[in-house]
């Protein structure tokens, strides 16, 4: 009875003690790495860059206000506020498409999913929609002098922004398209990088207990 006792004491006493798991602040992990800082910047620039080609676009496809040249002076002949709408109407419509695109494209770089992610999307499209707004106007100057000092002649107006709120739509969508994308991750980490599930431990990998 004794021996058997003592066997199982000594058993008990060789166990080994599970190392206890050190607790992680709450920023752990939260500090991005070099490789997701320079994607993000690349992804800001290329961002910063397609204004100019969607400047050029704007230029082509927003409607213009038309002036008839009379000896009194230059009259309207397009509503003010219709070609307003319009011209904001289609800068509003092609900086969001490119948001959106852009969301996308940044959400398949799964491994440096993240808030910087989303801070590069904001600061980039920003940065897109005011290159698109100064390629615009750049393109579209209004009449020169000599148009307008021909009498019966017809010519179309400053091409420019009236509500400069439509500067911060696509920074938006930009962001609610990748934060709605992260609702739907399978995943808290959102795959990042330098992380590993359960499944993707190595198979000698054991899982330390609980304590308490």
């Amino acid at each position: 009875m004794d021996a058997t006792a003592n066997a199982g004491y000594a058993q008990t006493a060789a166990a080994p003690v599970p190392a206890a798991v050190p607790v992680q602040p709450w920023f752990h992990g939260l500090r991005p790495g070099a490789a997701e800082i320079l994607v993000a910047t690349r992804l800001a620039i290329v961002l910063l860059l397609s204004g100019i080609p969607l400047g050029v676009l704007w230029w082509l496809v927003a409607p213009r206000r038309s002036y008839e040249v009379s000896a009194e002076g230059a009259f309207a002949v397009v509503p003010e506020s219709e070609a307003a709408v319009g011209s904001d109407g289609w800068f509003m419509l092609l900086t969001a498409a490119i948001a959106l695109i852009a969301a996308v494209v940044a959400w398949r770089r799964e491994a440096q999913r993240g808030p910087l992610m989303a801070a590069a999307l904001a600061v980039g499209m920003l940065l897109c929609g005011l290159v698109t707004w100064q390629v615009g106007t750049l393109l579209g100057p209004g009449p020169a002098a000599e148009e307008l000092a021909e009498i019966g002649a017809v010519v179309v107006g400053p091409l420019g922004l009236r509500a400069y709120g439509v500067l911060v739509v696509a920074p938006f969508m930009a962001v609610a398209g990748y934060l709605l994308a992260v609702c739907f991750a399978p995943r808290d980490d959102l795959r990042a990088a330098g992380t590993r599930s359960a499944a993707q431990a190595p198979p000698n990998a054991e899982t330390p207990p609980s304590i308490g």
